[in-house]
C-alpha cells in the first residue's frame, strides 16, 4: 500500500508541475496573439513554447509508460 501512495505523489507531482507548464505556455500563446507583440518576439516566444510543449509531452509519455508498466 505504501508503494502505491508513493507511486501517486510522483504521479501527482508530476501532474502540478505539467499543470505550471500549461499555464505558461497558455501565457505564451497569448503573447503571441497580441497584435501588439513585435513579430519577432512572437516568432522567438512561439520557438519557446513548441520546444516547451514538445519536451513536456515526452515527459508526460514517460510517466505514462511507468504507470502501465508498473500495473
Amino acid at each position: 500500500m505504501t508503494g502505491v501512495l508513493q507511486t501517486n505523489t510522483g504521479v501527482v507531482d508530476d501532474l502540478r508541475d505539467a499543470q505550471d507548464i500549461l499555464v505558461l505556455l497558455a501565457m505564451s500563446l497569448a503573447l503571441i496573439a497580441s497584435p501588439s507583440t513585435h513579430i519577432a518576439v512572437a516568432r522567438v516566444t512561439a520557438m519557446f513554447a513548441q520546444h516547451t510543449a514538445m519536451a513536456w509531452a515526452d515527459l508526460l509519455g514517460d510517466v505514462i509508460a511507468e504507470q502501465e508498466a508498473s500495473q
